[in-house]
């Protein structure tokens, strides 16, 4: 190699299979203007977590690049671009070059944009091609970046058999060639398809810390990171205190690139800690920072609101509970089209303890209705969730993937046993009921407390049906042998003095 180090071929191939340190050994003895400079300087940027200007130094090393140097530059610009989730662009700078060099990793590339835009017979059509090439290259190099492009490409088809067989073939390529960055882009595929996809919470946990691991070993301060990220999100998932603990303590001993301090799933890892921690005001504010950020996808925001429901519950505010319980009940409806693995995920824990928060809330009917989701009964760990909900399974017993939010639900659960009774009574129909005792109608009632009187009509009839009453007298009579109207009532049309 150190006959050719100023070549873009060589910084290819160092920038593939070298630590943070050799490539930052060979970027000191070539000219960083250079092809070859740029694309050594862009993968340390990677590795420091800024990638960015990882993809700005790719950007003019594809300008100045020879015809002969573009398609290496092409093939390290590319996954970066796929890592951001910008595809059409990669599609784009894909089409830049019809060289044979590195022809067969391309196709891997566009075998993962095509499965990535829906395109999955031709995403699938692409890999098995592929994957009858495979045995007659001898580019180890090459093989190794195959390998884990069709990984991904499987998983972003939703075939996860395929993307784990994958991930494992070029796992053990990267242990022979003793390439530890690269390894790190495989157990992060790994990783992912069996949070997302198999639910096998011992083989994820695993990817993430072997992915930790790797990126030490390799000199990642990025994909150090994104394990360190991983494995507290996990943590708090398993609902282990320990766990959380020193995951928590690994993340704060190193300024995080800005990327992965913003990540959603570690921001719900947050409030998961801190509802154990029953700090629900915080709580609150965290997840509505989070729900109204920029960029959230439908299942991200109906998790914070479902979360949000729970948090309202153990605050003691039921109509807020129960309002955000709905809107995270229809925000969480699966479309007809197909959904990323994780969106999906997001939407399944979403649906279901929007589903207990709004039972718990009172919103009895439409909190089963959304319990029994069609889409919920072939995830086993959801499932377990809201039996946990309901008292039939205990929490030792809940899969770990789901065990952190079952920790919370019990938290709420105990919460609302010791707060002040109410009664069967949400809020407001409390309030309601109270200006119906001090003699209101229900459009006076409605004007105010801000509400349509067909609003107000329906709490009526909900607290007659809680009640196990019929007309206002005997709804009344009800309410004070439960000592629901013990407080005096005072309204802006008694005519009080301010």
């Amino acid at each position: 190699m150190a006959a050719c180090t100023s070549t873009t071929a060589a910084a290819y191939y160092v920038c593939a299979l070298g630590s943070y340190d050799a490539v930052d050994e060979m970027l000191r003895n070539v000219d960083a203007t250079s092809t070859a400079g740029l694309l050594l300087a862009a993968t340390a940027w990677q590795c420091q977590g800024n990638a960015l200007r990882a993809e700005t130094a790719l950007r003019r090393a594809l300008e100045a690049a020879s015809e002969a140097d573009r398609p290496y530059v092409v093939d390290t610009l590319v996954p970066l671009l796929i890592s951001r989730g910008v595809f059409q662009r990669a599609g784009s700078v894909l089409a830049t070059t019809t060289s044979p060099t590195l022809q067969p990793g391309r196709d891997a590339l566009q075998a993962v944009v095509d499965a990535a835009n829906g395109a999955f017979e031709l995403s699938a059509a692409r890999a098995s091609a592929i994957r009858e090439l495979l045995p007659h290259l001898e580019d180890e190099v090459l093989v190794l970046r195959m390998r884990q492009r069709l990984a991904l490409a499987a998983y972003y088809r939703g075939d996860p058999g395929e993307a784990l067989e994958e991930a494992a073939e070029g796992i053990r390529l990267a242990r022979l060639l003793s390439a530890h960055r690269f390894a790190c882009t495989l157990h992060s595929v790994a990783y992912v398809t069996h949070y997302a996809c198999t639910g096998d919470a011992e083989a994820t946990w695993n990817h993430a810390t072997a992915l930790v691991g790797e990126a030490i070993a390799g000199g990642d301060a990025s994909y150090r990171a994104v394990g360190r990220v991983a494995v507290y999100e996990l943590a708090a998932e398993r609902g282990d205190d320990r766990e959380v603990e020193g995951a928590r303590e690994a993340l704060q001993s190193e300024p995080l690139p800005e990327q992965y301090r913003e990540r959603f799933a570690r921001g719900i890892a947050d409030v998961l800690r801190l509802l154990w921690l029953r700090d629900f005001t915080t709580c609150r504010n965290v997840l509505i920072v989070l729900k109204d950020t920029t960029g959230r996808t439908d299942g991200e925001r109906a998790l914070c609101r479902a979360l949000l429901a729970l948090v309202g519950l153990a605050l003691g505010d039921d109509d807020d509970a129960r309002r955000l319980s709905r809107q995270a009940i229809s925000t969480s409806a699966r479309p007809e089209r197909r959904l990323a693995a994780h969106e999906l995920r997001y939407r399944q824990v979403a649906r279901a303890l929007a589903a207990v928060a709004g039972q718990l809330a009172g919103d009895i009917v439409r909190g089963r209705r959304a319990a029994e989701a069609r889409f919920l009964r072939g995830a086993s760990d959801i499932v377990a969730l809201t039996a946990f909900a309901d008292g039939d399974v205990p929490l030792d017993e809940i899969p770990q993937t789901v065990r952190g939010y079952a920790r919370a639900l019990l938290i709420v659960k105990r919460r609302i046993e010791t707060r002040p009774a109410k009664g069967p009574l949400t809020s407001a129909e409390l309030d309601v009921l109270r200006l119906v005792s001090a003699g209101r109608t229900a459009p006076q009632i409605a004007t105010l407390l801000d509400r349509s009187a067909h609003t107000v009509r329906t709490h009526l009839r909900n607290i007659s049906t809680k009640l196990e009453a019929r007309g206002r007298i005997e709804t009344l009579s009800r309410a004070r042998q439960l000592g629901l109207l013990r407080e005096p009532v005072r309204t802006p049309l008694d005519g009080a003095s301010t």
